[in-house]
């Protein structure tokens, strides 16, 4: 070996052993911003994964999956995963599709019976998209887990909802749709829903421990559900509602680590149904969707994320793909309502993508100044001020009494006061158009999203991201 192949090999070693110190510094931080993040919002566990270029550079469990016995959470601690389950059920329907057993654009009248004629114009690609009008059950009764529904009377209660609106005009989050989805699994490959889901899909990737939440099951090592109410934990709510399709899904950190491989690898989906999954749908008008196939597709300053964040009673998860810069960070969470996985994961993101930064936002200048120096007063006021609800609609007056948004108001207040607001930009989808607003205290930046109903009451408010 010449002086200068010796030259080469130290430098590369110089370079290669940097680049690992600095992913340990970033690890290290990421333990930090874990163990904040849970003492803030009282989450009792949390198991955190982060893949970079294919890499696991952080696989790791925090706190206790069960408080009672003082269990600490593992990679192998088994958590409800919520709507990440829609991307799992998503994918079944793909790979019935790969195998031409059903087809996105054919209407669902096609593979299910007793649909009513309100849904002829139903489509699998609506379904999946959240585009089809069908009135979601969350919030109604009659579809509690305990009642063990058959299709047919699922479809004959559901019926009884006329359509939201015309299949393709917008977007409503629909849980029925995805339980819909998984009826079409069991018509078309002849097997009951999580069979079906074992053998083409957790077996094969190895997901061994990923199985159906009901509570008549003995999981090994399964977390228990937590919720924060008037200022302590308490044990989730055990009248569960039957999510099949839709959020049924308990999961480990192991298995989720699989389930990403398996994502960036063409034996398990081909290229093109990844592509045609992850693509914005487009509404009847020509519009993007934020949504695909099963996933949530976006741009975060100007990094492309495809992701799902999931929430049932007493757990919170999230998978989060920043696809350009090829970083996934998984959290799963036996907290519920106020754990909030998905800012959770956008920030330890950060660590690892530091353009993601709110910091790294600009403002603009605002086309409304009224509306924006509304918004200020309500932000420096803070949401729950009786001086707000003029500016509210009566719905967004109900939500902000809710148990969940007093918590959180009362978390935001020990941040102190908010200090300046700034307008960021407007976002135009279909049926609405959102303004979005940073807020500063002198320990936090907030990222809000805004939408006014036609009157020019605030119907929605959201905080996006914090930091």
């Amino acid at each position: 070996m010449n002086r200068y192949t010796r030259s080469a090999h130290l430098t590369l070693l110089t370079f290669t052993l940097l680049f690992v110190q600095a992913a340990a510094v970033r690890a290290d931080a990421v333990d930090d911003l874990v163990r904040a993040h849970m003492a803030e919002r009282n989450i009792p566990g949390a198991a955190v994964a982060v893949i970079r270029k294919g890499r696991v550079v952080k696989q790791k469990g925090y706190g206790v999956a069960s408080v009672e016995f003082g269990v600490p959470v593992t990679n192998e601690t088994a958590f409800e995963v919520g709507s990440v389950s829609k991307q799992m059920t998503a994918a079944g329907i793909m790979l019935l599709v790969q195998d031409g057993k059903v087809r996105l654009d054919e209407t669902i009248s096609a593979y299910l019976q007793g649909t009513p004629a309100s849904w002829a114009p139903v489509t699998v690609r609506h379904l999946l998209a959240h585009s089809s009008g069908i009135k979601s059950y969350t919030g109604l009764t009659g579809f509690e887990l305990s009642r063990r529904m058959t299709r047919d009377q699922f479809i004959e209660r559901l019926a009884e909802h006329e359509l939201e609106f015309t299949p393709g005009e917008r977007t409503i989050y629909s849980n029925s749709g995805y339980n819909l989805l998984a009826y079409i699994i069991q018509e078309q490959s002849g097997k009951p829903f999580m069979d079906f889901m074992r053998e083409r899909i957790f077996r094969p990737l190895g997901m061994t421990k990923t199985t159906e939440r009901d509570p008549q099951y003995i999981i090994p090592l399964r977390a228990v559900g937590y919720e924060w109410r008037s200022g302590r934990l308490a044990g989730r709510d055990g009248n569960l509602t039957n999510l099949m399709g839709a959020g049924s899904i308990v999961s480990t950190l192991s298995d989720m680590i699989k389930w990403e491989a398996a994502l960036r690898g063409d034996t398990f989906l081909t290229p093109a149904t990844k592509a045609e999954s992850w693509k914005n749908y487009i509404y009847n008008s020509g519009e993007p969707s934020a949504y695909g196939l099963g996933w949530r597709v976006s741009d975060v300053r100007s990094h492309r994320l495809v992701g799902h964040t999931g929430q049932t009673a007493g757990f919170g998860a999230a998978i989060y793909r920043y696809t350009a810069s090829d970083i996934t960070v998984i959290v799963l969470t036996n907290l519920g309502e106020i754990g909030l996985p998905g800012p959770f994961a956008a920030n330890i993101a950060k660590q690892f993508i530091p353009s993601l930064s709110l910091k790294t936002v600009k403002d603009s200048d605002d086309p409304d100044p009224d509306r924006g120096r509304l918004v200020s007063d309500i932000l420096r006021r803070g949401l729950s001020h009786p001086a707000n609800a003029e500016h509210f609609t009566e719905s967004m007056n109900r939500s902000l009494r809710s148990t969940r948004a007093q918590a959180t108001a009362d978390r935001l207040a020990r941040h102190g006061t908010v200090s300046t607001v700034r307008y960021v930009e407007e976002e135009k989808t279909a049926d609405r158009t959102a303004y979005r607003y940073l807020a500063s205290t002198q320990k936090r930046i907030f990222l809000w999203r805004v939408n006014f109903d036609d009157a020019g009451k605030i119907n929605e408010i959201v905080l996006e991201e914090e930091e």
